[in-house]
């Protein structure tokens, strides 16, 4: 009975901290002098009041009003363990004394005190002079004096402390006068609380309240501060509120000194069938922008009925640079635009059928300068199926679609579009053989044309397909790539497609586009994304791929690629009426590779070559180091011509350097530059350093960025951030800065 007692001290400390998830965040830590008296855990032990006590000692006496346990006395009960020299239990009152000091062990805990008194019968004790250890959060502290009350579940403590770092070397720390805490609420309250760096105190707190158990507390969250050149000193004060277990909110009051004071509001639902966030942001009186701004969020995911799904998002700012200025932690996805969609998704065995409505804010009108807004679909109704072979081994395949496309000032209208396939395969270790057939009809209802213009229009035209392709193998050894029995392919591909012209130049531009080129692009049925243009084909892809396998491992060591199209025809189809068609004989080469040069070092490349002269029209090379997330390099190139319209320059042409290497065991350099070679101008530019000790990080980071090329000046902002491990970080924005600017960045803990 004595030991279960002992048990209500497990929430001493009364500061949660949250399990590193990347990185063991201890690792720089040695032992605690108490962790040897923490007893693994078993899965196999019964509940404590179901286990039977067992005593251990050298010498016992007993007499009908008192038992005494002396000389290494040991007391355990299930996997709880508690030792002292002496221990008295006195038999009337049921009281158990302990003096000349004790330790206490179980899973999650362990203690070490002078003297200790506890009623076996009320459940209650008193405890003097505790150390304390939390393996779980690698945490330790002392409270001078402790009192127990288990039937009421609550324990008081006074002069405690807590501390992630080693024991007697305290760079941070926690002093609470008065702790109490309260099993039955999962909450404790601290009353003349000091954070204290070096022994110093820096901050006070007259009052606090926090989760003592892993369920989610209401209160206050740590300070998150800043600074930036537009915005100024930057402090947002969050405050959690955990309105159900299903449901929480969380109010963030945030003071930009240039700016004004914005008020931010998150709220979190979850059901069995539903989740989802509402978010939104308002200040009343921006003084660098002028007038009121702010900003909404809606998302929800909900599965009604079996394989029936929604999905919602709806996002709304009050002007176009609002979240350029403000850099709000709402989810909205892009910067350029903001994208208000509600999808309705039907799943069955072999087909799958969605209904939709989407619309945009546009926030940077010049992206779409050439191309025009994108349109509203007011609703959109797709359906695709494909069907498993039959007997014969025939394999059919529909794609349907019903739009109706929205915009202001333009042609509107409604789209059908009918795509039925069929097909025949194939396959073989050796290789594969699919010929395809299939047919694509798409009409249009017009609204808004010009006069005299067909407000009707419709094509129609067969797809006709083969593909084909060969796999050979033979053994290799690479001793270059470390591959001592390995296995190199030469897979040779070509693929035929025939599509008959159609004219289309009355047919309007709602969603299509020239498709992006890449290697995937070789072997697409269509050179337009959309349906309305369908590319006129008579053409055939020749395409080599090899690849290098590791044998014990079956890794992928390298893979390289190369294709080209020979074109039989012209393509007369175009995007838009009035240009000429395009006569080249071929695509021009393109090829792309990976190399796995050993489990730290990567690169992968491409190059895609003018069909005409062979010169590079777009060419992209990745250099990566990875040993972990504390110790990596990116090193990228990029050089785009196939721009049109561009104003600075005819091609995109950069590189991107991102780092984060350790110069000592402690320290570490962060850093990145991306700068634009066509216009020479830098991008961003952000230098930092972390330095890491046991029980506490510390980053500072400097960053001038342009959020857009054609911005003619930089800004500038400055981070810092303290994190005390196993408590909390002060400052903020970083996690997510550097996630965004290093590839591979990974914090060492979530708080």
């Amino acid at each position: 009975m004595l030991t279960r007692a002992a048990l209500v001290l497990l929430p001493l400390a009364g500061v949660q901290a949250q399990a590193a998830d990347f990185l063991e965040p201890w690792a720089r830590c040695e032992p605690d002098e108490l962790a040897r008296e923490v007893v693994p855990a078993s899965p196999n032990v019964p509940p404590p009041d179901q286990a039977p006590i067992q005593a251990d000692a050298g010498q016992v006496e007993s007499s009908p009003n008192q038992s005494l346990l002396q000389g290494n006395v040991s007391l355990s009960r299930g996997d709880q363990r508690l030792r002292a020299d002496r221990i008295t239990l006195e038999r009337p009152t049921n009281r158990a004394r302990v003096e000349g000091g004790f330790t206490y062990g179980d899973s999650r805990q362990a203690l070490r005190g002078k003297r200790a008194e506890v009623d076996l019968t009320t459940e209650t004790g008193w405890f003097n002079d505790v150390d304390y250890y939390l393996p779980e959060r690698n945490a330790q502290g002392y409270a001078e004096e402790v009192k127990v009350d288990r039937r009421r579940r609550r324990s008081w403590l006074e002069d405690a402390t807590f501390s992630t770092c080693r024991r007697g070397r305290e760079d941070w720390e926690l002093r609470a006068h008065k702790l109490t805490l309260n099993d039955a609420t999962g909450r404790g309250v601290a009353r003349d609380i000091v954070l204290a760096f070096w022994n110093t105190p820096v901050f006070y707190f007259p009052y606090l309240s926090f989760p003592i158990t892993d369920e989610r507390q209401s209160g206050f969250l740590f300070p998150r501060q800043g600074y930036d050149s537009e915005t100024g000193l930057d402090l947002s004060v969050p405050y959690y509120w955990n309105i159900a277990p299903n449901r929480d909110m969380t109010i963030t009051p945030r003071l930009m000194a240039d700016r004004g004071v914005l008020l931010g509001v998150e709220y979190r639902f979850m059901s069995p069938r539903d989740q989802g966030q509402i978010g939104f942001e308002y200040i009343p009186d921006d003084r660098s922008h002028g007038g009121d701004r702010g900003s909404f969020n809606v998302t929800d995911r909900a599965a009604p009925l079996p394989n029936f799904y929604t999905d919602l998002r709806y996002e709304y700012v009050s002007d176009d640079d609002y979240l350029r200025d403000l850099s709000n932690s709402l989810d909205f996805l892009t910067v350029n635009y903001l994208e208000q969609r509600l999808d309705a998704r039907y799943y069955s065995d072999w087909w799958q059928a969605l209904a939709r409505v989407q619309g945009y804010q546009i926030l940077n009108p010049a992206l779409f300068a050439l191309s025009g807004d994108p349109y509203q679909r007011l609703p959109q109704l797709l359906f695709a199926g494909a069907w498993p072979a039959d007997s014969r081994g025939l394999s059919y395949r529909l794609h349907g679609e019903l739009v109706h496309f929205q915009q202001s000032d333009a042609v509107t209208g409604a789209r059908l579009d009918l795509w039925p396939t069929v097909g025949w395969s194939l396959e073989r270790p050796w290789g594969h053989l699919k010929p395809e057939a299939g047919f694509r009809y798409t009409g249009y209802q017009l609204d808004n044309t010009a006069p005299g213009a067909n407000d009707a229009p419709s094509r129609a035209a067969p797809i006709l397909s083969l593909d084909s392709g060969l796999i050979f193998e033979r053994p290799l050894r690479a001793d270059w790539l470390g591959v001592a029995s390995g296995t190199q392919t030469l897979e040779p591909r070509l693929f035929y497609l025939y599509v008959p012209y159609r004219d289309q130049d009355d047919i309007p531009v709602f969603d299509s586009a020239l498709m992006d080129r890449d290697h995937d692009w070789l072997f697409r049925r269509n050179r337009f994304t959309g349906a309305d243009r369908l590319g006129d084909a008579n053409q055939l892809t020749a395409a080599l791929t090899t690849r290098v396998l590791d044998g014990p491992s079956g890794r992928e060591r390298l893979r390289a690629s190369i294709g080209q199209i020979q074109y039989f025809e012209d393509r007369r189809v175009t995007l838009n009426p009035g240009e000429p068609p395009d006569t080249t004989a071929n695509s021009g080469l393109i090829a792309q590779g990976q190399l796995n040069l050993s489990s730290r070092w990567s690169v992968q490349g491409g190059v895609q070559l003018e069909p005409d002269n062979s010169d590079v029209l777009r060419t992209a090379f990745d250099l990566r180091y990875y040993a972990n997330p504390r110790q990596l390099v990116n090193v990228s190139y990029l050089l785009d011509r196939d721009q049109p319209g561009l104003d600075l320059g005819d091609q995109i042409q950069s590189v991107d350097v991102s780092l984060l290497w350790p110069l000592t065991s402690q320290l570490r350099l962060m850093g990145r530059w991306n700068h634009a070679l066509n216009i020479e101008r830098n991008l961003e530019t952000l230098a930092g350093l972390e330095y890491e000790e046991c029980c506490w990080a510390v980053r500072a980071v400097a960053r001038q960025y342009r959020s857009s090329p054609v911005e003619a000046e930089s800004q500038t902002a400055f981070y810092m951030e303290l994190e005390l491990k196993g408590l909390s970080r002060l400052g903020g924005g970083l996690e997510t800065l550097l996630q965004g600017s290093i590839l591979g960045y990974q914090p060492l803990l979530h708080y």
